[in-house]
């Protein structure tokens, strides 16, 4: 774990679900020293703000949404994220990829969450009752969730977040509440 340690948020293209990752899990980390979040894309919108509509249902949940500059996503980004969590599959098989030594780190936000829930609690008793901080917390949390891979149902299509970029609005709800739900479902484990 390096000194601060740094949650990655990663889509396409860096303006609507990986800003709601990045902004709703800097959020649930604002109190905590010592993690960072920051997020980039696939295929980034550079410079871009976040849409327009994700940045209304972030103000809304009461998320900070202010000063957002989509990046493009980097092999030392990477490289350097302690945990990485992507909207879908298919960018966590561009990211190993590029960074196959990363597997152990990269998953989807939904698969995440998934596979910390499916830890039998005594074992997620005894990785929270030797961590003292969140980050120390999600340090012992990454590599059993990793090792739940082989054991937990594969992933599908349940673990994404659908794209909601040039769709109505009733898709970015949908979007929304796919992020909303595992960044408080892993909250709520992390003050367990």
């Amino acid at each position: 774990m390096t000194e601060t340690y740094t949650l990655l948020a990663v889509c396409t293209g860096n303006i609507c679900r990986s800003p709601a990752m990045d902004r709703l899990l800097a959020q649930v980390f604002s109190a905590e020293d010592g993690i960072g979040v920051r997020s980039a894309g696939t295929h980034a919108h550079v410079g871009d703000d976040m849409e327009a509509q994700m940045k209304d249902r972030l103000a809304e949940y009461g998320a900070d949404t202010a000063d957002f500059q989509a990046e493009q996503l980097s092999v030392e980004m990477i490289r350097s994220a302690d945990l990485v969590l992507t909207a879908t599959r298919g960018h966590v098989r561009d990211i190993l990829a590029d960074v196959p030594e990363s597997a152990q780190k990269v998953f989807t936000l939904r698969e995440f969450v998934r596979l910390l829930d499916s830890l039998d609690e005594a074992t997620f008793d005894e990785a929270m009752a030797a961590s003292g901080t969140a980050a120390e917390k999600l340090a012992a949390l990454v590599p059993l969730v990793a090792g739940r891979r082989d054991h937990a149902q594969a992933p599908t299509a349940q673990d994404e977040v659908v794209d909601p970029y040039m769709m109505p609005a009733e898709v970015f709800d949908e979007s929304f509440d796919q992020v909303r739900g595992p960044v408080e479902a892993l909250r709520d484990a992390l003050q367990r």
